[in-house]
């Protein structure tokens, strides 16, 4: 394929450092290989360089941004934001909030802490888009997928005389914390995110029924679905891949199962469940491991929990992306998680599902969800309601298995994966959206 014939100047904004933004570095690849110019602009962390290349085209430059949750307290002098922050419970150099659910009497200060960080957010906007222009001005498209970066995107369009795109990978208000906020909190969220949503002119969408949701709830067209699938891996050896990285860092005998997650460390993706999963039968007479392969904001209560169980429960770093597969293939099943609490959660569809796919393995994805959709059309799994017997039964149900039938069952993840679920296959709708884009419409589904 002949590459676009008029490249334009693509800049990405994460909100986050780019460390393990694979969704993003994947689009920004798929961006500069039909020809464009492509920056990313993530934030700034001790450690990282503030400027590298990350591909032929793709620039990636941190920018420094104030993202303490006391800073919302401006205008108020900046030596009372100490007080202020451990008055409500958080650490005044903290830029997210503690990730331990309340106590009833400290409830109504939790909901403070939330409205605490939603004005930070807000008052980040403008010196964040100040930045984001001033790093290129010149942009033809600023792209995002977090919607604390859609404002950012949308105020630098508007100063550059550009568009921007937004790729819905989360219905943000019905995620994570900010879906357990009072209903008026969200709905204010929601009117001003559709505001900008209809201004963008493209979006994308992390699944099916993220995408028809999205086009209902904000009245616009279909956005362009995308999956979160990896680049095909080793496929000119589409066997079952062999690792035992997983064993080698844990010291699992290879007598005993694994059981991997991998991602993010943060609330409400079924974790403490599995955890509870590993004193429940059949998967202490299995004498499974689990390992939680990642990071976030659970991490040191992770650690803790392993501390209590030597031998059993394994946390270990995140590593990086081009070595992720290698890790998940020395697993025996992968965990999704992510329970169907929220329309978020029953509507997306994570990386780690078609990562372990990709990798030969199995997986356990939580009832009701369109996970469970995908994974029962395709038989790469088994669904359960995530609560620690259910998971218990539904892994043993895979691990307790025949060698030859957990070994069919590998190869056809692995056979299925390749054959439908790669990047290269879904790259195709986002570079055909850009390329119209580049044409001078809009890039509607």
């Amino acid at each position: 394929m002949t590459k676009v014939a008029r490249p334009l100047r693509v800049a990405i904004v994460a909100a986050n450092t780019f460390e393990h933004d694979s969704r993003l570095l994947r689009t920004a690849r798929a961006l500069a290989g039909d020809g464009h110019v492509v920056t990313v602009l993530a934030f700034q962390a001790p450690g990282l360089p503030t400027r590298e290349s990350v591909g032929d085209r793709i620039d990636l430059r941190r920018l420094p941004v104030d993202r303490r949750v006391a800073s919302a307290f401006r205008p108020l002098p900046e030596r009372a934001w100490p007080l202020l922050a451990r008055v409500l419970g958080f650490e005044p150099a903290a830029t997210s909030l503690p990730p331990a659910a309340p106590r009833i009497v400290d409830r109504p200060r939790a909901l403070l802490r939330r409205l605490v960080e939603i004005v930070a957010h807000q008052r980040r906007v403008g010196p964040w888009s100040d930045a984001v222009v001033a790093a290129v001005p010149d942009a033809d498209v600023y792209h995002c997928k977090a919607l604390v970066a859609l404002p950012v995107v949308a105020a630098a369009a508007e100063r550059a005389g550009s568009r921007f795109v937004y790729d819905l990978a989360d219905l943000h208000t019905e995620a994570a914390r900010l879906a357990r906020m009072p209903g008026f909190v969200r709905s204010l969220v929601r009117r001003r995110e559709a505001r900008w949503v209809r201004r963008a002119a493209l979006l994308t969408a992390v699944s099916d029924g993220v995408a028809s949701e999205a086009a209902r709830r904000f009245h616009v067209g279909r956005p362009v679905v995308v999956l979160n699938c990896p680049m095909a891996w080793r496929p000119e050896d589409p066997g079952v891949p062999r690792s035992d990285l997983l064993r080698r860092a844990t010291g699992v005998d290879p007598e005993r199962p694994i059981v991997l997650y991998q991602g993010g460390f943060s609330v409400d993706r079924g974790i403490e469940e599995l955890i509870a999963a590993l004193d429940r039968e059949p998967l202490r007479t299995l004498d499974a491991a689990v390992v939680l392969l990642g990071y976030g904001r659970l991490l040191d209560r992770l650690r803790a929990e392993a501390a209590r169980r030597p031998g059993r429960l394994f946390v270990l770093d995140a590593v990086p992306p081009a070595e992720l597969l290698q890790w998940t293939a020395s697993a025996d099943l992968g965990y999704v998680g992510q329970p169907a609490r929220t329309l978020n959660q029953r509507l997306n569809l994570a990386n780690k599902l078609f990562e372990s796919m990709m990798a030969g393995v199995p997986v356990l994805v939580a009832e009701g969800t369109e996970h469970c959709r995908l994974v029962s059309a395709e038989a790469v799994g088994v669904c359960a309601a995530i609560e620690p017997d259910a998971i218990a039964r539904a892994a043993g149900a895979v691990l307790g298995r025949p060698f030859e039938e957990r070994e069919a069952l590998r190869d056809h993840c692995r056979t299925v994966a390749l054959e439908r679920y790669t990047w290269e296959r879904q790259q195709g709708a986002l570079v055909a959206a850009y390329r119209r884009l580049a044409a001078g419409g809009r890039a509607e589904s």
